[in-house]
């Protein structure tokens, strides 16, 4: 039976060969991906930029390089997506520049 438990590692005292590993940080071409579309999206001051990588995790985020893979991965998305397009209250037909000749009779 002890033999069956050392192979899960459950034995008291034992240490396990490898420690769990947590994330490693995000990699460098996603930094500066992450950074572009920051730019490209008009965001430069650092506050904004945290409130835009905060929102789109929903954590508070000290640096890129705290972010995980996912993470990053998320904002990224978030980022380059374009934006939906705002719609007018009003019909196409309202929002004409010209008048047509249903207009002028």
């Amino acid at each position: 039976m002890a033999g069956d438990l050392s192979l899960f590692g459950d034995e008291p005292g034992e240490e396990p060969d490898q420690p769990v590993r947590s994330e490693t940080s995000i990699a460098d071409w996603l930094v500066s991906d992450i950074r572009a579309a920051l730019n490209a999206r008009g965001l430069t001051t650092m506050a904004t930029r945290q409130h835009a990588i905060e929102a789109a995790v929903g954590r508070p985020v000290a640096s890129l390089r705290s972010l995980t893979r996912a993470e990053a991965m998320r904002v990224l998305s978030l980022l380059v997506s374009p934006e939906t397009p705002q719609r007018s209250q009003s019909s196409a037909w309202d929002d004409r520049d010209e008048d047509t000749w249903i207009d002028r009779l």
